[in-house]
């Protein structure tokens, strides 16, 4: 049996992941970011998608966000 055709569907499985992982990690440092210069909590979990304790947890945890 071959597996190369198994395998790179794996392989596109992990590149996808990483990549929706990168967008979430954008998402949350963005989110942050528009918190820490005034945007409502409200608008910004509605844009996002974070709940409101997700967004405030990260924005104590996220420290300086880079430029």
């Amino acid at each position: 049996m071959d597996l190369a055709s198994l395998e790179l569907a794996v392989n596109r499985l992990r590149e996808a992941e990483a990549a929706i992982d990168a967008a979430r990690a954008d998402v949350e440092t963005e989110a942050v970011g528009a918190v820490r210069e005034g945007a409502p909590v409200d608008a910004v979990c509605e844009v996002s998608g974070l709940s409101p304790h997700d967004l405030l947890r990260l924005e104590k945890t996220a420290g300086e966000l880079p430029h």
